[in-house]
């Protein structure tokens, strides 16, 4: 994995807010036994009852081959012909994250990891993923869009006509693989994908290797959110399972967190007023997640 990003240690991490919240209630001469938390309390609670978790990855598994893309009136690049009809089998994949943010919790980037298994000669290849690091722009605009496939296996999206001109202005890189959803001529698979977060920063990573994430930042996450991350991936032919291992993660905002626990920081132990010294650096060490890993069969290749 890239160092782009900072996996956190989320056992570490609930030990760490545990610790950080009753240090605050101690300073704060807060109570949690039915007294009313004071403002560094009630911030540390929202953050420690914050639940981010995993939804079902078998829910959209899907085959994807070679009589389904040509029936969508795709001709696959040669490349990608020969390993659909001879070496490898191909899938698609929807993996959900959902993130529980409690009333007055402020969370600043929201990130997944996929690692699939299992190495060695049969490792699963990740062929591409949805979204990327260039399609932040389009992600930004907030409306549904259809996702597709070209002839490299390569993601094509469909926006309504009315947003079309606006988007490809914006974004003129992707404008070949930019079209109107109503008439996108390719293998459908998934429909109505938006990510209603206004604008945000997205890095994402994931080709030619069993190792995919992403990471979203600079967005303010404080209402419930359902995020789809997509994955075309590869295994050899004949594949009956694979694993895959995922952790997901929210950062809560340094900014917030530091404004509400300003009345105790001078008395707080010189670990947790170092901690906050590094502001922005330490979101990660206080990022409420989830890690899981699945066993899954592979559908059918009809």
């Amino acid at each position: 994995m890239t160092d782009q990003i900072k996996s956190p240690d989320l056992q570490a991490n609930e030990s760490l807010l545990e610790e950080l919240f009753s240090d605050v209630k101690k300073w704060e001469g807060s109570l949690a036994g039915g007294e009313k938390l004071d403002e560094g309390g009630a911030a540390l609670h929202s953050l420690k009852e914050t639940k981010v978790q995993f939804g079902n990855p078998r829910a959209n598994l899907v085959a994807i081959t070679a009589e389904q893309l040509h029936g969508s009136g795709i001709e696959l690049s040669s490349i990608q012909k020969q390993q659909l009809e001879s070496t490898h089998d191909f899938y698609f994949m929807t993996m959900t994250v959902d993130m529980r943010p409690q009333p007055g919790s402020h969370f600043s980037a929201l990130a997944c990891e996929l690692d699939f298994g299992p190495k060695g000669a049969n490792e699963p290849i990740v062929q591409s993923i949805f979204p990327q690091t260039s399609w932040k722009n389009v992600m930004s605009f907030g409306g549904g869009m259809n996702l597709g496939l070209d002839a490299d296996l390569n993601w094509k999206v469909g926006v309504d006509a009315s947003k079309l001109s606006e988007l490809t202005d914006k974004a003129p890189e992707l404008s070949a693989n930019l079209e109107n959803k109503n008439d996108m001529k390719s293998h459908i698979v998934l429909q109505d994908f938006s990510y209603d977060l206004g604008r945000f920063d997205i890095a994402a990573y994931g080709k030619d290797n069993s190792e995919c994430y992403w990471y979203i930042q600079n967005a303010d996450l404080q209402q419930t959110l359902t995020i789809k991350f997509s994955v075309v991936f590869k295994v050899p032919t004949g594949t009956e399972e694979f694993t895959l291992t995922g952790k997901a993660w929210a950062e809560p905002s340094m900014s917030w967190l530091t404004a509400n626990v300003r009345n105790v920081f001078g008395s707080l132990a010189e670990k947790f007023q170092n901690l906050f010294r590094r502001r922005d650096d330490a979101a990660s060490d206080l990022a409420r997640g989830a890690a899981e890993k699945w066993t899954l069969p592979l559908p059918r290749q009809n």
